[in-house]
């Protein structure tokens, strides 16, 4: 989606920090043309002023913001996200998941631990280990259905490391990532009984019957960030188990509602995630 024609506020500039959004709104808004603002989709950026020209302001933006990547080993490329005052970024806000991004709940939170981070390769889990479990400050790991991740790590706020982590997740997948872990937490339920196979969506799933995936997916939205749990049987009839004390109690619930209404019955989704067979 082409976003040409917005004016430029500094408080929706994605992926980059807050006081870098601080930055902007003092130094480049009330600043002369030419001017132009080039970012990267890990937060690195460059703005020129009182350029030459419309086209000189443009290049040495884009220049600028490219050797602070590189010198950064950012493998991502920096592209102009304003001229002037006028929003030229063609790919638009990244995708966002609905607000709350996290929902706290005490049963599921365990310390962070690199080893069990469910979707990501093992190049990840050890630069996790390496560079999020070390950093101070305020941090955050997303992760989205393919793996994908982002954590930014000494931030001065847990809401810029939220905001942060997703945007940028998402602008690598192309759609909405999940908070997994905030500071030296995890903050969603990490299955360990049978394996993480993607982040669990119950509106269109094709293994649960259409006239209940709604019913489903609203009661899930509703719960909070538990021990839940989804099964399903032949002819797609599902069996939830919300809340439950730990995740074999969840297992053991959504298998016995399902076999009330279905037969030969399997574990889908336990917490936020889809699952399959270890």
């Amino acid at each position: 989606m082409a976003n040409t024609s917005k004016k430029f506020i500094p408080g929706n500039v994605p992926f980059i920090s807050e006081r870098g959004r601080a930055t902007l709104a003092s130094e480049y808004v009330p600043a002369p043309q030419f001017k132009a603002f080039s970012l990267n989709t890990g937060g690195f950026y460059a703005f020129v002023i009182g350029q030459p020209s419309e086209e000189a302001a443009k290049t040495a933006a884009v220049e600028q913001c490219q050797k602070r990547a590189d010198a950064a080993q950012s493998p991502r490329k920096c592209e102009l996200y304003a001229v002037g005052e006028t929003v030229s970024y063609v790919h638009g806000p990244p995708p966002l998941p609905p607000l709350p991004w996290i929902k706290y709940d005490a049963t599921t939170e365990r310390s962070f631990d690199p080893k069990i981070v469910p979707l990501v390769r093992d190049i990840v889990k050890t630069r996790l280990e390496a560079t999020y479990v070390p950093a101070r400050g305020s941090k955050a790991l997303a992760i989205g259905p393919g793996g994908t991740n982002f954590f930014p790590i000494a931030m001065e706020t847990v809401e810029e490391a939220l905001r942060r982590a997703l945007e940028s997740c998402g602008a690598f997948g192309g759609v909405p990532c999940m908070i997994v872990a905030v500071n030296d937490s995890f903050v969603v339920p990490i299955p360990t009984s049978l394996k993480v196979t993607g982040l669990f969506k119950a509106t269109g799933n094709s293994m649960i019957v259409a006239d209940a995936r709604d019913g489903v997916a609203r009661r899930l939205a509703e719960a909070p960030s538990a021990w839940n749990a989804v099964a399903v049987g032949t002819a797609g009839r599902p069996g939830l188990a919300l809340k439950a004390a730990n995740e074999q109690a969840a297992v053991n619930g959504a298998l016995a509602e399902c076999v009330k209404r279905d037969g030969d019955c399997h574990v889908i989704a336990i917490g936020p995630f889809s699952v399959g067979p270890n």
